[in-house]
């Protein structure tokens, strides 16, 4: 069965181009972060926006062939461990409501507990995944990022079949 549902991050599916996903996010407040943008690899932008309620830089991640959009990513910064820790288990706690603890996978990143989580469609197709981790800056003392990832699965596959690799 082809997928004809994909992946929503801030209430914006990941199916089209970074032009129109960028367009969406600036509908939705969310502003464009060159400063980040030009450290990051080609194929992704930075955004500044808000994410559950957290001020959050914004990753959104594309083929440079196509302009589709296949990932895209939260990042929210926080002063000490145990603010992190609070950041984390409030979406964790929400990605389980809406995603159900069936369906997700626990495991230790940077020594922090790690949750990835299956989306699927209402037919129960896999449209593709959610997942939350922590980090440590290590250059900066006591502080954190809650990392959170959306991926679409389809428009991932498509990219990966584009990789400059997989045209041999």
């Amino acid at each position: 069965m082809a997928q004809t549902e994909h992946v929503k991050f801030l209430g914006i599916p990941l199916d089209g181009t970074i032009q129109q996903f960028e367009e969406n996010l600036s509908a939705n407040g969310c502003s464009f972060d060159q400063e980040t943008s030009k450290w990051l690899p080609k194929g992704a932008r930075a955004f500044k926006g808000s994410f559950a309620g957290h001020d959050a830089r914004l990753l959104v991640f594309y083929d440079e062939t196509t302009n589709w959009v296949y990932q895209a990513q939260a990042v929210i910064s926080c002063h000490g461990e145990e603010a992190c820790e609070e950041v984390f288990n409030d979406i964790n706690s929400k990605f389980q409501e809406k995603y159900g603890a069936l369906l997700s996978t626990k495991s230790i990143q940077y020594g922090h507990d790690s949750y990835g989580y299956t989306i699927l469609s209402e037919q129960r197709v896999v449209m593709g995944d959610a997942g939350i981790f922590v980090t440590k800056n290590e250059n900066t003392p006591d502080e954190f990022s809650v990392y959170v990832q959306y991926t679409d699965t389809a428009n991932l596959r498509e990219h990966e079949r584009q990789a400059p690799d997989n045209n041999d």
